[in-house]
């Protein structure tokens, strides 16, 4: 019998020589030991957190709500149809310029102030809406007054609350880190 080692001119076994190596994980994987941690825009990561985008978000639709409402309103005016709390609503033009100026401020990185206080604004129109229509309005308009400001009132109220949610606050007023852009 021979040996394996036999049937080759060299008498030993052919050399393999050691397993290939893997190298590095494909991807943006470093190699071990290299881990270096990226500059963080602010503590929390690179991104916009959801809360921030949701503020904004939420001041366009907002303003968006408000100003076909507006155009209703300013109808009733002009046929003589409006009752005092009408008038009131119509504080709520530059409102809904600040909730748009103040979302599109935010979602550019700038302080969240002028959304949180035009959303705040727009809630105490509606509270003052709702004021003058139960001291002015006969039973059925107060009826009408208090369901449209209950349906109206979560939606500055919720942006106000999320303009000024820590996240949101604390990405807007973050400095940026040199290595990233905003």
């Amino acid at each position: 019998m021979t040996s394996f080692g036999d049937q080759h001119s060299g008498g030993s076994p052919p050399g393999y020589g050691p397993p290939p190596g893997y190298g590095p994980p494909p991807g943006h994987w470093p190699p071990p030991g290299q881990w270096a941690p990226l500059p963080a825009v602010w503590p929390h990561g690179p991104g916009r957190p959801g809360v921030a985008v949701a503020a904004g978000v939420l001041g366009f639709v907002t303003a968006g709500l408000t100003i076909p409402v507006l155009l209703l309103v300013l109808l009733l005016i002009t046929d003589g149809g409006a009752d005092p709390g009408n008038y009131v609503l119509l504080l709520g033009l530059p409102c809904a310029a600040g909730l748009i100026a103040g979302g599109v401020g935010l979602l550019a990185r700038r302080s969240p102030a002028v959304l949180f206080w035009s959303a705040v604004a727009a809630a105490a129109v509606l509270a003052l809406e709702l004021l003058v229509a139960l001291v002015t309005s006969d039973p059925p308009e107060r009826m009408g007054s208090a369901f449209f400001v209950l349906v109206a009132i979560p939606l500055p109220a919720l942006t106000a609350f999320l303009a000024r949610h820590p996240a949101t606050v604390g990405w807007a007023t973050a400095t940026v880190s040199p290595a990233r852009p905003r």
